[in-house]
Formats: structure tokens, sequence, C-alpha cells
């Protein structure tokens, strides 16, 4: 899937990001061979471990934090409408 992929399925989401947390989702929107919710269940996690690796982060990575939460939250959706039957196989390996 490429990224223009991705982003024209997160462009269909409703209702719409915020436009700053927009711009931080977009950004961390990659090519994938992954299958959509993988892809954006993996993203989630990537931008969910930079936040964590910062202890003494502040304000400064709250758009990551809530980019993670969207790029999850996306991934359940993309299961979703893909094959409801995969969530509890996704949501494993949200959590690995």
């Amino acid at each position: 899937m490429t990224r223009s992929d991705v982003l024209a399925w997160l462009a269909t989401r409703r209702p719409p990001a915020p436009a700053a947390l927009r711009a931080q989702i977009e950004q961390a929107v990659t090519d994938t061979k992954l299958p959509l919710p993988a892809h954006l269940a993996d993203v989630g996690r990537r931008l969910l471990g930079n936040v964590s690796s910062r202890p003494e982060g502040g304000r400064e990575l709250a758009l990551d934090l809530l980019a993670a939460d969207a790029f999850i939250t996306y991934a359940f959706e993309a299961q979703a409408e893909e094959d409801v039957g995969g969530v509890a196989h996704l949501a494993e390996g949200v959590k690995a």
C-alpha cells in the first residue's frame, strides 16, 4: 500500500482530525507492504515508543501521543471494515 493510498483512506475518516493532529498523522505515514490495519497499528506503536522513550518529555510530545492513539484507533477501524473477525488478532498484536 502506498503512502498516498493510506492518506486517502485516512481522509475518509469522520470526524476529521484537527489540523495540527492531521499534519502529525500525515507526517508519520509511509509506504508499506503490510495490510492497512497492521500498518496503522505499527505506526501507532512506533509513535508511542517515541513518547515512552522520553519520560522527561512534556507538552512537546502531546501530538505524538495523540497521533499514536489515533493510529491505533484507525487500525481497529480498518480491521473491522476489512474483516471484523480479525479484530481480536489485531488486539493481540497491539498489546505485544
